[in-house]
């Protein structure tokens, strides 16, 4: 009897899942939702389950809130477009928000693992 493989996720894919699925929140919240804040809030806030669930880096999140303020502010200051510079900072704050949730579920994770290997 042949022993089945366990089914994952290719390791190309699973390294590109976190970008992609930061990418298609503020695609969507910019593009599909953008006078709909209750929408935009649960676009990110779904980013939470999806990290905390594949154990994906929640660097990540945070690197694109860093990225979204600088073009805020190049926004502003270039092309003097105050509505958009508000709109990456709203979409930056959220990614934070997304990022400080999953360093903190991170951190109660390696919690539990190092008092489980005391006793």
């Amino acid at each position: 009897m042949k022993k089945r493989k366990k089914q994952t996720i290719p390791d190309e894919l699973r390294h590109n899942i976190p970008y992609i699925a930061v990418f298609l929140s503020i695609f969507l919240s910019h593009f599909i939702y953008p006078h709909d804040s209750l929408k935009v809030f649960l676009t990110f806030i779904l980013l939470i389950p999806i990290f905390a669930f594949l154990k994906l880096d929640s660097r990540i999140p945070i690197g694109y809130a860093i990225l979204m303020l600088v073009l805020a502010a190049v926004t502003l200051a270039f092309r003097n477009d105050e509505n958009l510079a508000n709109q990456l900072a709203i979409y930056a704050y959220w990614l934070l928000v997304v990022g400080t949730t999953l360093m903190l579920i991170e951190y109660a994770r390696e919690g539990k693992k190092k008092k489980g290997k005391r006793r």
